[in-house]
Protein backbone atom coordinates (compact mmCIF):
# COMPACT_ATOMS: atom_id res chain seq x y z
CA UNK A 1 0.00 0.00 0.00
CA UNK A 2 1.12 3.58 -0.71
CA UNK A 3 0.89 6.00 2.18
CA UNK A 4 2.17 9.57 1.95
CA UNK A 5 4.08 8.72 -1.22
CA UNK A 6 5.89 5.66 0.16
CA UNK A 7 5.06 1.98 -0.27
CA UNK A 8 4.44 0.01 2.93
CA UNK A 9 3.52 -3.60 3.69
CA UNK A 10 -0.20 -4.05 4.26
CA UNK A 11 0.36 -5.09 7.89
CA UNK A 12 2.77 -2.25 8.79
CA UNK A 13 1.68 -0.60 12.07
CA UNK A 14 0.37 2.92 11.57
CA UNK A 15 2.66 4.21 14.35
CA UNK A 16 5.73 2.94 12.49
CA UNK A 17 4.62 4.72 9.31
CA UNK A 18 4.16 8.05 11.05
CA UNK A 19 7.44 7.73 13.00
CA UNK A 20 9.31 7.06 9.75
CA UNK A 21 7.74 10.05 8.04
CA UNK A 22 8.51 12.24 11.03
CA UNK A 23 12.17 11.23 11.09
CA UNK A 24 12.56 11.41 7.29
CA UNK A 25 10.29 14.38 6.75
CA UNK A 26 10.82 16.57 3.69
CA UNK A 27 8.73 19.46 2.48
CA UNK A 28 6.52 19.01 -0.59
CA UNK A 29 6.91 15.23 -0.64
CA UNK A 30 3.27 14.35 -0.10
CA UNK A 31 3.75 14.17 3.66
CA UNK A 32 1.71 15.79 6.39
CA UNK A 33 3.25 18.62 8.43
CA UNK A 34 6.10 17.25 10.53
CA UNK A 35 4.37 17.80 13.87
CA UNK A 36 1.25 16.04 12.55
CA UNK A 37 3.17 12.81 11.90
CA UNK A 38 4.58 13.05 15.44
CA UNK A 39 1.08 13.59 16.87
CA UNK A 40 -0.49 10.73 14.90
CA UNK A 41 2.29 8.37 15.99
CA UNK A 42 1.46 9.17 19.64
CA UNK A 43 -2.26 8.68 19.03
CA UNK A 44 -1.58 5.32 17.40
CA UNK A 45 0.69 4.14 20.22
CA UNK A 46 -1.12 5.59 23.23
CA UNK A 47 -4.80 6.26 22.46
CA UNK A 48 -6.71 7.84 25.33
CA UNK A 49 -8.12 4.40 26.11
CA UNK A 50 -5.64 1.59 25.50
CA UNK A 51 -6.76 -1.81 24.09
CA UNK A 52 -6.01 -3.37 27.49
CA UNK A 53 -8.40 -0.91 29.16
CA UNK A 54 -5.72 1.23 30.74
CA UNK A 55 -5.60 4.99 30.28
CA UNK A 56 -3.26 6.19 27.55
CA UNK A 57 -2.44 9.80 26.77
CA UNK A 58 -5.11 12.48 27.19
CA UNK A 59 -4.78 15.45 24.88
CA UNK A 60 -5.41 19.07 25.87
CA UNK A 61 -4.85 22.40 24.17
CA UNK A 62 -1.63 22.68 26.15
CA UNK A 63 -0.51 19.31 24.73
CA UNK A 64 -0.83 20.50 21.15
CA UNK A 65 1.10 23.70 21.83
CA UNK A 66 3.91 21.83 23.55
CA UNK A 67 4.11 19.19 20.84
CA UNK A 68 4.56 21.79 18.09
CA UNK A 69 7.11 23.61 20.22
CA UNK A 70 9.06 20.39 20.83
CA UNK A 71 9.08 19.38 17.19
CA UNK A 72 10.11 22.70 15.66
CA UNK A 73 12.45 24.26 18.23
CA UNK A 74 16.06 23.43 18.86
CA UNK A 75 16.24 25.34 22.16
CA UNK A 76 13.21 26.04 24.33
CA UNK A 77 11.96 26.47 27.87
CA UNK A 78 8.49 25.83 29.31
CA UNK A 79 7.05 27.84 32.19
CA UNK A 80 4.01 26.64 34.04
CA UNK A 81 2.47 26.02 37.45
CA UNK A 82 2.46 22.81 39.45
CA UNK A 83 0.23 20.08 38.01
CA UNK A 84 0.34 21.49 34.49
CA UNK A 85 1.47 18.29 32.77
CA UNK A 86 4.92 19.55 31.75
CA UNK A 87 6.76 16.42 32.91
CA UNK A 88 4.18 14.10 31.37
CA UNK A 89 4.31 15.80 27.98
CA UNK A 90 8.09 16.07 27.95
CA UNK A 91 8.48 12.42 28.94
CA UNK A 92 6.07 11.21 26.25
CA UNK A 93 7.62 13.40 23.56
CA UNK A 94 11.13 12.23 24.52
CA UNK A 95 10.12 8.56 24.25
CA UNK A 96 8.35 9.13 20.92
CA UNK A 97 11.35 11.03 19.53
CA UNK A 98 13.63 8.16 20.53
CA UNK A 99 11.33 5.56 18.93
CA UNK A 100 11.56 7.43 15.61
CA UNK A 101 15.22 6.32 15.32
CA UNK A 102 16.25 4.33 18.42
CA UNK A 103 19.52 3.20 16.81
CA UNK A 104 20.62 6.80 16.22
CA UNK A 105 19.22 8.72 19.18
CA UNK A 106 20.41 9.67 22.65
CA UNK A 107 17.96 11.25 25.09
CA UNK A 108 19.16 12.59 28.45
CA UNK A 109 16.54 13.64 30.99
CA UNK A 110 17.63 15.43 34.16
CA UNK A 111 16.15 16.55 37.42
CA UNK A 112 17.52 17.69 40.75
CA UNK A 113 17.79 14.32 42.46
CA UNK A 114 17.19 10.62 41.81
CA UNK A 115 14.02 10.86 43.87
CA UNK A 116 12.67 13.73 41.77
CA UNK A 117 13.47 11.83 38.57
CA UNK A 118 11.51 8.83 39.78
CA UNK A 119 8.57 11.02 40.79
CA UNK A 120 8.43 13.15 37.66
CA UNK A 121 9.78 12.90 34.10
CA UNK A 122 11.54 9.53 34.37
CA UNK A 123 8.43 8.00 35.93
CA UNK A 124 6.38 9.21 32.94
CA UNK A 125 8.83 7.78 30.41
CA UNK A 126 8.82 4.41 32.18
CA UNK A 127 5.01 4.48 32.46
CA UNK A 128 4.42 5.07 28.75
CA UNK A 129 7.09 2.53 27.80
CA UNK A 130 5.50 -0.07 30.11
CA UNK A 131 2.05 0.44 28.60
CA UNK A 132 3.30 -1.08 25.34
CA UNK A 133 5.63 -3.72 26.73
CA UNK A 134 7.44 -5.67 24.02
CA UNK A 135 5.54 -3.91 21.24
CA UNK A 136 8.27 -1.25 21.16
CA UNK A 137 12.06 -1.53 21.47
CA UNK A 138 14.00 -0.75 24.60
CA UNK A 139 15.03 -2.62 27.74
CA UNK A 140 14.85 -0.86 31.11
CA UNK A 141 17.75 -0.89 33.56
CA UNK A 142 17.92 0.39 37.12
CA UNK A 143 21.59 1.38 37.41
CA UNK A 144 22.19 3.74 35.86
CA UNK A 145 18.52 4.43 35.07
CA UNK A 146 18.02 4.06 31.32
CA UNK A 147 16.01 2.49 28.53
CA UNK A 148 18.50 0.93 26.16
CA UNK A 149 18.04 -0.35 22.62
CA UNK A 150 17.77 -4.13 22.85
CA UNK A 151 20.86 -6.10 21.94
CA UNK A 152 22.99 -3.10 21.04
CA UNK A 153 26.09 -2.80 23.22
CA UNK A 154 29.32 -0.97 22.46
CA UNK A 155 32.48 -2.93 21.84
CA UNK A 156 33.84 -2.56 25.38
CA UNK A 157 30.62 -3.81 26.93
CA UNK A 158 29.54 -0.47 28.34
CA UNK A 159 26.08 1.02 27.94
CA UNK A 160 25.20 1.99 24.41
CA UNK A 161 24.53 5.62 23.58
CA UNK A 162 21.33 4.53 21.82
CA UNK A 163 19.26 4.99 24.93
CA UNK A 164 17.23 7.27 27.16
CA UNK A 165 19.29 8.17 30.24
CA UNK A 166 18.08 9.64 33.54
CA UNK A 167 20.61 11.84 35.39
CA UNK A 168 20.40 13.69 38.73
CA UNK A 169 22.34 16.94 38.52
CA UNK A 170 21.95 18.82 41.81
CA UNK A 171 24.69 17.22 43.87
CA UNK A 172 28.43 17.20 43.31
CA UNK A 173 30.65 19.63 41.49
CA UNK A 174 30.08 21.20 38.12
CA UNK A 175 32.65 18.87 36.61
CA UNK A 176 30.80 15.83 37.99
CA UNK A 177 27.44 17.06 36.76
CA UNK A 178 28.71 17.70 33.24
CA UNK A 179 30.75 14.51 33.32
CA UNK A 180 27.57 12.47 33.61
CA UNK A 181 26.45 13.76 30.23
CA UNK A 182 29.58 14.18 28.14
CA UNK A 183 30.72 11.70 25.56
CA UNK A 184 27.22 10.80 24.40
CA UNK A 185 27.27 12.13 20.84
CA UNK A 186 24.80 10.61 18.41
CA UNK A 187 22.98 11.55 15.22
CA UNK A 188 20.03 12.82 17.25
CA UNK A 189 20.60 14.26 20.74
CA UNK A 190 18.07 15.64 23.22
CA UNK A 191 18.69 17.13 26.67
CA UNK A 192 15.64 17.75 28.88
CA UNK A 193 15.93 19.37 32.32
CA UNK A 194 12.95 19.06 34.64
CA UNK A 195 12.70 21.32 37.71
CA UNK A 196 15.26 23.51 35.96
CA UNK A 197 14.80 26.36 38.43
CA UNK A 198 16.41 24.18 41.12
CA UNK A 199 19.12 22.42 39.08
CA UNK A 200 22.71 23.45 38.60
CA UNK A 201 23.94 25.60 35.76
CA UNK A 202 26.32 22.79 34.82
CA UNK A 203 23.42 20.78 33.44
CA UNK A 204 22.51 23.61 31.08
CA UNK A 205 26.10 24.04 29.98
CA UNK A 206 26.25 20.33 29.11
CA UNK A 207 23.94 21.00 26.16
CA UNK A 208 26.77 22.67 24.27
CA UNK A 209 28.64 19.38 24.48
CA UNK A 210 25.64 17.38 23.28
CA UNK A 211 24.57 19.72 20.47
CA UNK A 212 26.21 17.79 17.65
CA UNK A 213 25.07 15.35 14.98
CA UNK A 214 22.17 15.76 12.56
CA UNK A 215 19.79 17.32 15.10
CA UNK A 216 19.95 18.39 18.73
CA UNK A 217 17.29 19.71 21.08
CA UNK A 218 17.21 21.32 24.50
CA UNK A 219 14.14 21.63 26.71
CA UNK A 220 14.21 23.20 30.17
CA UNK A 221 11.04 23.43 32.24
CA UNK A 222 9.78 24.21 35.73
CA UNK A 223 7.83 26.52 38.01
CA UNK A 224 9.57 29.91 37.63
CA UNK A 225 11.01 31.33 40.84
CA UNK A 226 13.65 33.84 39.80
CA UNK A 227 15.03 35.57 36.73
CA UNK A 228 18.51 34.68 37.98
CA UNK A 229 18.28 30.89 38.36
CA UNK A 230 19.06 28.56 35.42
CA UNK A 231 15.44 28.49 34.19
CA UNK A 232 15.13 32.26 34.39
CA UNK A 233 18.44 32.88 32.65
CA UNK A 234 17.57 30.50 29.80
CA UNK A 235 14.16 32.17 29.40
CA UNK A 236 15.28 35.81 29.34
CA UNK A 237 13.31 37.64 26.62
CA UNK A 238 15.23 39.33 23.84
CA UNK A 239 13.14 42.44 24.52
CA UNK A 240 14.06 42.37 28.22
CA UNK A 241 12.00 41.38 31.25
CA UNK A 242 10.03 44.60 31.09
CA UNK A 243 8.68 43.57 27.69
CA UNK A 244 6.68 40.55 28.87
CA UNK A 245 3.83 39.83 31.28
CA UNK A 246 1.47 36.91 32.05
CA UNK A 247 -0.51 37.94 28.97
CA UNK A 248 2.32 36.58 26.78
CA UNK A 249 2.04 32.92 25.83
CA UNK A 250 5.53 32.76 24.32
CA UNK A 251 8.52 34.99 23.56
CA UNK A 252 11.87 34.74 21.76
CA UNK A 253 14.90 34.24 23.99
CA UNK A 254 18.59 34.65 23.24
CA UNK A 255 18.87 31.01 22.14
CA UNK A 256 15.35 30.00 21.22
CA UNK A 257 11.82 30.31 22.62
CA UNK A 258 10.06 30.29 25.97
CA UNK A 259 6.47 28.99 26.19
CA UNK A 260 4.28 30.06 29.09
CA UNK A 261 1.24 28.13 30.35
CA UNK A 262 -0.79 30.25 32.77
CA UNK A 263 -2.38 28.20 35.55
CA UNK A 264 -5.39 30.50 35.48
CA UNK A 265 -6.07 29.15 31.97
CA UNK A 266 -5.73 25.47 32.88
CA UNK A 267 -7.90 23.15 30.75
CA UNK A 268 -9.11 21.55 34.01
CA UNK A 269 -10.93 24.75 35.01
CA UNK A 270 -13.61 24.10 32.36
CA UNK A 271 -13.39 20.29 32.33
CA UNK A 272 -12.06 19.00 35.67
CA UNK A 273 -13.38 15.49 35.05
CA UNK A 274 -11.46 14.89 31.84
CA UNK A 275 -8.32 16.71 32.97
CA UNK A 276 -8.30 15.35 36.51
CA UNK A 277 -4.48 15.42 36.52
CA UNK A 278 -4.18 19.16 35.78
CA UNK A 279 -4.43 22.19 38.05
CA UNK A 280 -8.08 22.91 38.83
CA UNK A 281 -10.09 25.84 40.16
CA UNK A 282 -10.32 24.42 43.68
CA UNK A 283 -6.53 24.21 43.97
CA UNK A 284 -6.20 27.75 42.64
CA UNK A 285 -8.77 29.09 45.10
CA UNK A 286 -7.13 27.36 48.07
CA UNK A 287 -3.76 28.96 47.45
CA UNK A 288 -5.38 32.29 46.58
CA UNK A 289 -6.77 32.26 50.13
CA UNK A 290 -3.56 31.10 51.83
CA UNK A 291 -0.91 32.40 51.32
CA UNK A 292 -2.76 34.73 48.91
CA UNK A 293 -2.82 35.81 45.28
CA UNK A 294 0.03 38.26 45.83
CA UNK A 295 2.34 35.69 47.41
CA UNK A 296 5.43 34.50 45.52
CA UNK A 297 4.21 30.92 45.97
CA UNK A 298 0.91 31.67 44.20
CA UNK A 299 2.75 33.28 41.28
CA UNK A 300 5.20 30.41 40.92
CA UNK A 301 2.94 27.40 41.62
CA UNK A 302 -0.44 28.63 40.38
CA UNK A 303 0.31 31.26 37.74
CA UNK A 304 3.56 29.62 36.67
CA UNK A 305 5.21 33.02 36.19
CA UNK A 306 8.21 34.68 37.84
CA UNK A 307 6.89 36.51 40.93
CA UNK A 308 7.06 40.30 40.65
CA UNK A 309 9.84 41.70 42.80
CA UNK A 310 8.74 43.17 46.10
CA UNK A 311 5.91 40.76 46.95
CA UNK A 312 7.81 39.69 50.05
CA UNK A 313 10.71 41.08 52.06
CA UNK A 314 14.01 39.35 51.42
CA UNK A 315 17.59 40.31 52.23
CA UNK A 316 18.58 40.54 48.56
CA UNK A 317 16.46 41.24 45.50
CA UNK A 318 17.24 40.50 41.88
CA UNK A 319 17.68 44.19 41.10
CA UNK A 320 20.05 44.49 44.05
CA UNK A 321 22.15 41.58 42.74
CA UNK A 322 22.42 43.22 39.33
CA UNK A 323 23.07 46.76 40.57
CA UNK A 324 26.03 45.78 42.74
CA UNK A 325 27.55 43.21 40.34
CA UNK A 326 27.44 40.48 42.96
CA UNK A 327 27.67 37.65 40.40
CA UNK A 328 30.58 39.18 38.48
CA UNK A 329 34.20 38.01 38.91
CA UNK A 330 36.44 40.23 41.01
CA UNK A 331 39.04 42.57 39.56
CA UNK A 332 42.06 42.46 41.86
CA UNK A 333 44.64 45.18 42.40
CA UNK A 334 47.47 42.72 42.86
CA UNK A 335 47.07 40.04 45.51
CA UNK A 336 44.49 37.86 47.17
CA UNK A 337 44.45 35.07 49.73
CA UNK A 338 42.24 32.00 49.92
CA UNK A 339 40.06 31.02 52.87
CA UNK A 340 37.20 28.57 53.45
CA UNK A 341 33.75 28.77 55.07
CA UNK A 342 31.70 25.74 56.09
CA UNK A 343 28.01 25.31 56.78
CA UNK A 344 27.71 21.70 58.03
CA UNK A 345 23.91 22.11 57.73
CA UNK A 346 22.98 18.50 58.34
CA UNK A 347 22.37 19.00 62.07
CA UNK A 348 20.76 22.43 61.77
CA UNK A 349 17.80 21.81 59.49
CA UNK A 350 19.75 21.97 56.23
CA UNK A 351 20.12 19.48 53.40
CA UNK A 352 23.83 19.33 52.72
CA UNK A 353 27.24 20.34 53.99
CA UNK A 354 28.63 23.23 51.93
CA UNK A 355 32.29 24.29 51.94
CA UNK A 356 32.82 27.62 50.17
CA UNK A 357 36.32 28.73 49.17
CA UNK A 358 36.70 32.50 48.98
CA UNK A 359 39.41 35.04 48.30
CA UNK A 360 39.92 38.24 50.25
CA UNK A 361 42.02 41.15 49.15
CA UNK A 362 41.98 44.52 47.43
CA UNK A 363 39.69 45.12 44.47
CA UNK A 364 40.59 47.59 41.75
CA UNK A 365 37.78 49.81 43.08
CA UNK A 366 39.92 50.33 46.18
CA UNK A 367 37.70 48.27 48.47
CA UNK A 368 38.75 45.26 50.50
CA UNK A 369 36.48 42.63 49.04
CA UNK A 370 35.43 38.98 48.95
CA UNK A 371 35.25 36.82 45.85
CA UNK A 372 33.37 33.56 46.35
CA UNK A 373 34.42 30.44 44.47
CA UNK A 374 32.15 27.57 43.52
CA UNK A 375 30.92 25.83 46.69
CA UNK A 376 32.05 22.28 47.37
CA UNK A 377 29.22 19.99 48.42
CA UNK A 378 30.58 17.51 50.93
CA UNK A 379 29.19 14.05 50.24
CA UNK A 380 29.24 11.59 53.13
CA UNK A 381 29.86 7.89 52.52
CA UNK A 382 28.72 6.16 55.68
CA UNK A 383 29.70 2.66 54.57
CA UNK A 384 33.19 3.12 56.03
CA UNK A 385 31.87 2.67 59.57
CA UNK A 386 33.33 6.00 60.70
CA UNK A 387 31.07 8.43 62.57
CA UNK A 388 29.60 11.04 60.24
CA UNK A 389 31.32 13.91 62.07
CA UNK A 390 34.75 12.32 61.54
CA UNK A 391 34.05 11.60 57.88
CA UNK A 392 33.15 15.23 57.32
CA UNK A 393 36.08 16.55 59.34
CA UNK A 394 38.54 14.44 57.34
CA UNK A 395 37.07 15.62 54.05
CA UNK A 396 37.36 19.25 55.16
CA UNK A 397 40.97 18.80 56.26
CA UNK A 398 41.79 17.19 52.92
CA UNK A 399 40.46 20.29 51.16
CA UNK A 400 42.52 22.58 53.40
CA UNK A 401 45.70 20.58 52.81
CA UNK A 402 45.08 20.57 49.07
CA UNK A 403 44.81 24.37 49.13
CA UNK A 404 47.90 24.75 51.33
CA UNK A 405 46.09 26.38 54.25
CA UNK A 406 45.33 25.42 57.86
CA UNK A 407 42.23 25.45 60.08
CA UNK A 408 43.16 29.05 60.93
CA UNK A 409 41.82 29.92 57.46
CA UNK A 410 38.56 28.04 58.02
CA UNK A 411 35.32 29.46 59.42
CA UNK A 412 32.58 27.07 60.59
CA UNK A 413 28.99 27.49 61.67
CA UNK A 414 29.13 25.73 65.03
CA UNK A 415 25.47 26.07 65.96
CA UNK A 416 24.32 23.18 68.17
CA UNK A 417 25.88 19.81 67.47
CA UNK A 418 27.86 21.24 64.56
CA UNK A 419 30.53 22.43 67.04
CA UNK A 420 31.71 18.82 67.09
CA UNK A 421 33.05 19.22 63.55
CA UNK A 422 35.26 22.13 64.64
CA UNK A 423 36.41 20.22 67.73
CA UNK A 424 37.46 17.24 65.63
CA UNK A 425 39.28 19.35 63.05
CA UNK A 426 41.19 21.28 65.73
CA UNK A 427 42.22 18.07 67.52
CA UNK A 428 43.03 15.99 64.45
CA UNK A 429 45.01 18.79 62.81
CA UNK A 430 47.12 19.34 65.93
CA UNK A 431 47.90 15.62 66.11
CA UNK A 432 48.90 15.50 62.43
CA UNK A 433 51.03 18.64 62.68
CA UNK A 434 52.79 18.40 66.08
CA UNK A 435 55.61 20.75 65.03
CA UNK A 436 53.38 23.80 64.56
CA UNK A 437 54.42 26.32 67.20
CA UNK A 438 51.07 28.11 67.25
CA UNK A 439 47.80 26.14 67.35
CA UNK A 440 45.84 26.42 64.09
CA UNK A 441 42.21 26.47 65.15
CA UNK A 442 38.98 27.05 63.26
CA UNK A 443 37.08 30.31 63.51
CA UNK A 444 33.67 29.54 65.01
CA UNK A 445 30.42 31.26 64.08
CA UNK A 446 27.30 30.79 66.23
CA UNK A 447 24.12 31.34 64.21
CA UNK A 448 21.95 30.87 67.27
CA UNK A 449 23.73 33.37 69.50
CA UNK A 450 22.65 36.90 70.29
CA UNK A 451 23.44 39.64 67.77
CA UNK A 452 26.52 41.78 68.39
CA UNK A 453 26.78 45.40 69.52
CA UNK A 454 28.55 46.37 66.28
CA UNK A 455 27.03 49.19 64.25
CA UNK A 456 24.65 48.12 61.51
CA UNK A 457 26.77 49.84 58.88
CA UNK A 458 28.88 52.88 58.02
CA UNK A 459 25.83 55.09 57.70
CA UNK A 460 23.77 53.62 60.57
CA UNK A 461 25.28 53.58 64.07
CA UNK A 462 22.40 51.56 65.54
CA UNK A 463 23.80 48.45 67.28
CA UNK A 464 22.92 45.21 65.54
CA UNK A 465 21.42 43.90 68.79
CA UNK A 466 18.79 46.61 68.63
CA UNK A 467 17.68 45.76 65.10
CA UNK A 468 18.20 42.03 64.56
CA UNK A 469 16.51 39.26 66.50
CA UNK A 470 19.39 36.83 66.32
CA UNK A 471 22.91 36.33 65.03
CA UNK A 472 21.93 34.65 61.75
CA UNK A 473 19.84 37.68 60.81
CA UNK A 474 22.77 39.98 61.57
CA UNK A 475 25.07 37.84 59.42
CA UNK A 476 22.73 37.94 56.44
CA UNK A 477 22.30 41.71 56.68
CA UNK A 478 26.02 42.35 57.17
CA UNK A 479 26.57 40.40 53.95
CA UNK A 480 24.11 42.78 52.31
CA UNK A 481 26.10 45.76 53.64
CA UNK A 482 29.33 44.38 52.15
CA UNK A 483 27.52 43.93 48.84
CA UNK A 484 26.11 47.45 48.99
CA UNK A 485 29.65 48.81 49.08
CA UNK A 486 30.76 46.74 46.08
CA UNK A 487 32.73 44.31 48.23
CA UNK A 488 31.07 41.03 47.16
CA UNK A 489 31.84 39.21 43.91
CA UNK A 490 31.44 35.74 42.43
CA UNK A 491 28.32 34.68 44.35
CA UNK A 492 26.89 31.61 42.60
CA UNK A 493 23.36 31.11 41.36
CA UNK A 494 22.12 28.81 44.12
CA UNK A 495 23.28 31.12 46.90
CA UNK A 496 21.76 34.12 45.09
CA UNK A 497 18.45 32.34 44.75
CA UNK A 498 18.48 31.64 48.49
CA UNK A 499 19.34 35.25 49.38
CA UNK A 500 16.44 36.38 47.19
CA UNK A 501 13.90 33.89 48.55
CA UNK A 502 14.51 33.60 52.30
CA UNK A 503 11.90 35.87 53.83
CA UNK A 504 12.50 38.55 56.45
CA UNK A 505 9.91 38.71 59.21
CA UNK A 506 8.98 41.47 61.64
CA UNK A 507 9.19 40.34 65.26
CA UNK A 508 7.95 43.28 67.29
CA UNK A 509 10.46 46.05 66.70
CA UNK A 510 13.10 43.53 65.60
CA UNK A 511 13.53 41.71 62.30
CA UNK A 512 14.64 38.15 61.67
CA UNK A 513 15.14 35.83 58.74
CA UNK A 514 12.86 32.83 58.68
CA UNK A 515 14.26 29.55 59.97
CA UNK A 516 15.61 26.90 57.64
CA UNK A 517 12.74 24.65 58.61
CA UNK A 518 10.11 27.27 57.77
CA UNK A 519 11.82 28.19 54.50
CA UNK A 520 11.93 24.54 53.41
CA UNK A 521 8.26 24.09 54.24
CA UNK A 522 7.30 27.24 52.32
CA UNK A 523 9.47 26.65 49.24
CA UNK A 524 8.97 22.93 48.79
CA UNK A 525 12.29 21.86 50.28
CA UNK A 526 14.73 24.65 49.39
CA UNK A 527 17.32 25.11 52.16
CA UNK A 528 19.63 28.18 52.28
CA UNK A 529 22.81 26.17 52.85
CA UNK A 530 24.96 27.86 50.18
CA UNK A 531 23.92 31.32 51.39
CA UNK A 532 24.62 30.36 55.01
CA UNK A 533 28.11 29.24 54.02
CA UNK A 534 28.64 32.62 52.32
CA UNK A 535 27.64 34.62 55.42
CA UNK A 536 29.99 32.49 57.54
CA UNK A 537 32.75 33.73 55.22
CA UNK A 538 31.65 37.34 55.71
CA UNK A 539 31.72 36.91 59.50
CA UNK A 540 35.28 35.57 59.29
CA UNK A 541 36.34 38.60 57.25
CA UNK A 542 34.63 40.91 59.68
CA UNK A 543 35.97 39.58 62.98
CA UNK A 544 39.14 37.68 62.03
CA UNK A 545 40.54 39.86 59.25
CA UNK A 546 39.21 43.21 60.43
CA UNK A 547 37.16 43.90 57.31
CA UNK A 548 33.96 45.90 57.37
CA UNK A 549 31.41 47.35 54.96
CA UNK A 550 32.82 50.38 53.20
CA UNK A 551 36.41 49.66 54.21
CA UNK A 552 39.03 50.40 51.62
CA UNK A 553 42.65 49.37 51.32
CA UNK A 554 44.94 51.26 53.70
CA UNK A 555 48.69 50.91 53.27
CA UNK A 556 50.22 51.69 56.65
CA UNK A 557 53.73 50.32 56.57
CA UNK A 558 54.91 49.59 53.06
CA UNK A 559 53.92 50.28 49.50
CA UNK A 560 54.24 47.21 47.32
CA UNK A 561 54.15 47.37 43.55
CA UNK A 562 53.04 44.55 41.31
CA UNK A 563 56.68 43.90 40.41
CA UNK A 564 57.49 43.33 44.09
CA UNK A 565 54.92 40.60 44.50
CA UNK A 566 56.76 37.39 43.75
CA UNK A 567 56.16 33.95 45.21
CA UNK A 568 59.68 33.38 46.45
CA UNK A 569 60.54 36.67 48.13
CA UNK A 570 57.43 37.97 49.91
CA UNK A 571 56.40 36.34 53.16
CA UNK A 572 53.83 38.85 54.28
CA UNK A 573 51.96 41.95 53.23
CA UNK A 574 50.97 44.74 55.61
CA UNK A 575 47.43 45.54 54.57
CA UNK A 576 45.53 47.67 57.04
CA UNK A 577 45.55 48.95 60.60
CA UNK A 578 49.19 47.90 60.96
CA UNK A 579 48.11 44.24 60.95
CA UNK A 580 50.35 41.86 59.02
CA UNK A 581 48.69 38.90 57.33
CA UNK A 582 50.84 35.88 56.47
CA UNK A 583 50.14 34.76 52.92
CA UNK A 584 50.25 31.03 52.22
CA UNK A 585 52.55 29.48 49.71
CA UNK A 586 49.75 29.29 47.14
CA UNK A 587 48.65 32.94 47.21
CA UNK A 588 47.44 34.20 43.88
CA UNK A 589 48.79 37.33 42.25
CA UNK A 590 46.54 39.21 39.89
CA UNK A 591 47.88 40.37 36.57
Amino acid sequence: MIIYGKEWPDDEPLATIHLWHFRNWKANKGMLPKHKHFELAIKALWPEKMPNGKKGYIWSEWSHTRLRAFVYNEYQTWWGPSSSGKSTDAGLFALTYWLAAPDQTTITVCSTTKDMLERRIWREIVRFHSLLGKQIPGKRYQQPPRIELDGVVSGDGDNTINAIFAVAVQRGTTAEAVGNMVGMHNDYNVLIIDEMQATRQAAVEAYDNLSTGIESKFLGMGNPVSRLDPLGKASEPIVGWGGISPSNESWPTKRGMCYYFDGLKSPAINDPKKFYFLLNQKQIDMMAKDPGRDSPRFWSQRRGFVPPEGLSDTVFTENFITKFHIKDPAQWSYAKKIYFALDPAFSAGGDKAVLTPFYYGEFTNGMMGIEFQEPIRINLELSSGEPMSYIMANKIMAQLESAGVTPAELAIDTTGAQSMIADIIDKEWAEKHPNETKPKKCFRVMFGSAPSKEAIGPDDATPCCERYKNQVTELWYVCREFARYDQIRGLETEAISQFCSREVLQDGRMIRVESKRDMKARTGGKSPDEADSAVVAVDYVRFKLGGSPGKGFQKKAVSISAADVERDNIESLTLYNDETLDWPDIYDVAA
